[in-house]
């Protein structure tokens, strides 16, 4: 059987959030871990399988990501899933940016997940939203994607 080559392109700012849930991620699938401006569209497409991670910064993944897609001419049903954090619990929502532009380039979603990370936007008044996010909790459920993930291959 072919062994399948996997790739996440991602970004990660602030605290790290994203790094962590994605190199557990990256780490369970054996693949490939490259941050989404040091990659060309051509060794992107080079891979099987391709996962895009980010933070979600303005109610959407960041922008290097959205870039870096714009970058292909066509995915040709290629395989991608999406990893993002996010002070929403609810932050797969956010994802659809990105997922339309998978669907116009001709991508094939075959999976999204989404964990809160520790967001500080009032430190000032003692407010912080998911504190110790991601925790233990959250690196096992991204594992467990990354089982489900490999289950749909």
């Amino acid at each position: 059987m072919k062994e399948n080559r996997t790739i996440i392109a991602y970004v990660s700012k602030h605290r790290g959030n994203t790094y962590k849930i994605t190199k557990v991620i990256s780490d369970e699938l054996g693949a490939d871990l490259k941050k989404a401006d040091e990659i060309t569209p051509e060794e992107l497409m080079n891979y099987d399988l391709i996962g895009l991670s980010s933070g979600i910064y303005v109610f959407g993944m960041d922008r290097k990501i959205k870039k870096l897609l714009k970058k292909i001419g066509n995915g040709n049903g290629k395989k991608v899933f999406l990893i993002s954090t996010s002070a929403d619990p609810n932050g797969s929502k956010y994802h659809k940016g990105v997922k339309k532009l998978l669907q116009k380039k001709n991508f094939k979603l075959v999976g999204e997940f989404n964990c809160p990370g520790a967001y500080y936007p009032l430190i000032l008044f003692g407010k912080k939203l998911n504190a110790n996010r991601p925790n233990s909790e959250d690196l096992e459920k991204a594992k467990e994607f990354a089982k489900e993930i490999m289950e749909k291959l």
